[in-house]
């Protein structure tokens, strides 16, 4: 078994015929290579636009909120809401008309989600 397994690579096609397995390795090597770099640009470019998308909606949403918590009680009301906690803040809008509680509610969530998404 050994013998036969000397003899085809000691065979004269053998050079041959391995030259041209390693010309077509190293071609399907080169495909394979070029085809990852295209793919690793473009998810590297959608990356980035996603990364723009979700600051621009994160600011969005952060000014929804602040507009939302500031339509509150007056300028006292708001120093309060800015430093409390979040249980507090929650109870403060459990308090109101539930149109107000149901918009502020549906804010946090929303920003809870896109501060998730950036961890």
């Amino acid at each position: 078994m050994l013998r036969r397994f000397f003899q085809a690579f000691t065979h004269p096609a053998a050079g041959p015929i391995g030259f041209g397995l390693a010309l077509v390795m190293c071609a399907l090597l080169v495909a394979t290579s070029i085809s990852a770099a295209r793919n690793e640009a473009a998810l590297r470019a959608r990356l980035i636009q996603l990364a723009r998308d979700d600051a621009r909606t994160g600011t969005l949403l952060h000014a929804r909120l602040a507009a939302c918590e500031s339509a509150g009680p007056g300028a006292a009301g708001v120093d309060k809401v800015t430093n409390a906690s979040v249980e507090a803040r929650a109870k403060r809008l459990a308090g109101r008309e539930p149109q107000g509680f149901d918009v502020c509610a549906r804010m946090e969530s929303a920003d809870r989600a896109v501060l998730e998404n950036l961890k």
